[in-house]
């Protein structure tokens, strides 16, 4: 049985993909994370399927061991935007360092390891629509692009056996909120769900022979287009607004752009990953916060009216 080893773990594309690894049947999984209560309280479910393990992915001693025993390395453990824009260092630590740390015990210790990295789309600019061999523009201020154009080269450079696949938007019920915070208004905007994510990263160990040495976009795909003013609107018509939120979207750079993607179509005819609209996925944060945060939408009505006029 073919070892894997998951980074993040306990974030949200972490969990779907144990979820997804371990219908399978095929896989010993091994989940690292920090050791925190919301990591803890998120991984106890599966304590007794998998191997769940607490540490820092700049740990080289902890990560040589880890990497060296397993076979897949689904490597997810980041700092996302909005953090990334606000703390550049721990970003460069965890993103960059980390990864490099990864690498680095890839090549001594088990050279054959397969490894799947998540990267970004944002490295594209302020476009509206996106093709994999359309130019990048990455901007001087755009920390978060910066640091994954470094990984992707790193890797790219360094490791035998690899998939680099740049999500665009990644959402679900759960973590729909923290995005706004950095996203422009009216520009095209196509996402992808957690859901998908994972599953197109457990197909990709079986067809990992024709997929390899690559770097993919994975989108959502026509049913998960719409507009940023409109995917706000959407939000936080359930959400709502807080005081975090009003702060961030004043001070922080408007720099997290989405776009539509033209060539996933020939991605999804081998991983089979797509499903549903993102009419579904306004549906599912309808039903996790209905009757919640009651306060949070009224005070919301009056940006609501104004994304309104921009949808």
């Amino acid at each position: 049985m073919k070892k894997c080893l998951i980074t993040g773990a306990a974030g949200n594309i972490g969990l779907q993909l144990i979820e997804e690894l371990l219908k399978t049947q095929k896989y010993q999984i091994t989940a690292l994370d920090l050791k925190s209560p919301r990591s803890t309280k998120r991984l106890k479910k599966y304590q007794n399927q998998i191997n769940i393990i607490n540490g820092d992915i700049n740990d080289t001693t902890l990560i040589n061991d880890l990497v060296a025993q397993n076979d897949y390395i689904f490597h997810l453990s980041a700092v996302l935007p909005f953090n990334a824009e606000i703390n550049y260092n721990l970003a460069t630590i965890v993103n960059y360092e980390g990864t490099k740390n990864i690498v680095d015990a890839i090549i001594k210790l088990n050279s054959k390891a397969f490894l799947i990295y998540p990267s970004t789309t944002v490295m594209y600019g302020d476009v509206k629509k996106v093709k994999l061999n359309s130019d990048l523009n990455i901007y001087y201020d755009d920390y978060y692009a910066q640091i994954n154009y470094q990984v992707e080269k790193y890797i790219e450079k360094h490791v035998k056996n690899y998939i680099i696949y740049r999500l665009p938007f990644v959402l679900n019920e759960y973590n729909f909120d923290k995005f706004m915070y950095n996203l422009p208004l009216q520009r095209n905007i196509e996402i992808i769900t957690t859901t998908m994510v994972a599953k197109a990263f457990c197909n990709s160990l079986k067809h990992k022979n024709t997929l390899k040495n690559k770097i993919y976009i994975l989108s959502g795909g026509n049913k998960y287009r719409t507009n940023s003013s409109k995917l706000m609107y959407e939000v936080l018509k359930v959400n709502g607004i807080s005081f975090r939120y009003f702060v961030m979207y004043h001070f922080l750079k408007k720099n997290f752009y989405g776009h539509y993607y033209e060539d996933d179509k020939q991605l999804n005819d081998i991983l089979d990953y797509q499903s549903g609209s993102i009419s579904d996925v306004y549906e599912n944060i309808s039903k996790v916060k209905k009757n919640k945060r009651f306060i949070n939408r009224f005070f919301a009505i009056f940006i609501l009216h104004k994304l309104s006029h921009k949808m």
